[in-house]
């Protein structure tokens, strides 16, 4: 979110180019989670990786496929890099509903562009930010099934494996239908309880003008 945060506040700025810039943010959107998944793995291959190369190049012994640290780092970056759009079009839409003039005057108050930003942007787009948080959410305990499936299948030792993939692996692999129902519900209850937290206690601070 931070990183679609800053993206979409270039994004906004009057510079040329600025419409190639947004379709170009967009477009990791379109790409299915698996797909996605894939274009990771081509570039972190062990064998013949451009970044896999890269790194070892560095001196850093990358093979995601027997060390966990470096499956998570990778699952973790394929996710965002599949996720950014759809934080960047709702910050960009929200940045672009602010009025102008809130802006303008409180430039004319002497307010350094920082100060604007913290003081009277941001709270603008606290609602937004609101609604990405709990979408985010959702998207990692579900969507990331299928970057991880694609990418580790859960390994290696189950460095990556989620409750959603192992409710797979249990039902769909092992058949194991009576654990696989437990934690699909243990997965639900810790889903409602969190979302329910946020907006007990983390809406307190949306503002809606």
């Amino acid at each position: 979110m931070s990183l679609a945060l800053l993206f979409a506040v270039m994004a906004n700025k009057r510079i040329s180019g600025a419409r190639v810039y947004r379709t170009l943010f967009v477009w990791p959107y379109a790409v299915a989670p698996a797909t996605a998944a894939v274009l990771w793995l081509f570039m972190f291959q062990p064998e013949v990786g451009i970044l896999a190369r890269w790194l070892r190049a560095i001196g850093i012994n990358w093979d995601y496929r027997l060390n966990g640290g470096q499956a998570l780092f990778l699952v973790i970056v394929a996710s965002i890099w599949k996720q950014i759009s759809y934080n960047f079009i709702f910050f960009l839409a929200g940045l672009q509903s602010i009025p102008q003039s809130l802006i303008e005057a409180a430039a004319v108050d002497g307010a350094k562009p920082r100060t604007i930003f913290w003081r009277v942007t941001f709270p603008l787009l606290s609602p937004t930010t609101f609604f990405l948080i709990v979408m985010n959410l959702v998207y990692a305990f579900f969507d990331t099934f299928g970057v991880i499936d694609a990418l580790t299948r859960g390994g290696p030792g189950k460095a990556t494996e989620t409750l959603a993939y192992r409710v797979y692996v249990d039902g769909m692999l092992n058949l194991n239908i009576g654990s696989s129902a437990a934690q699909s519900v243990i997965l639900l209850t810790v889903v409602v309880i969190i979302t329910v937290f946020q907006f007990r206690f983390i809406e307190r601070r949306v503002y809606y003008g």
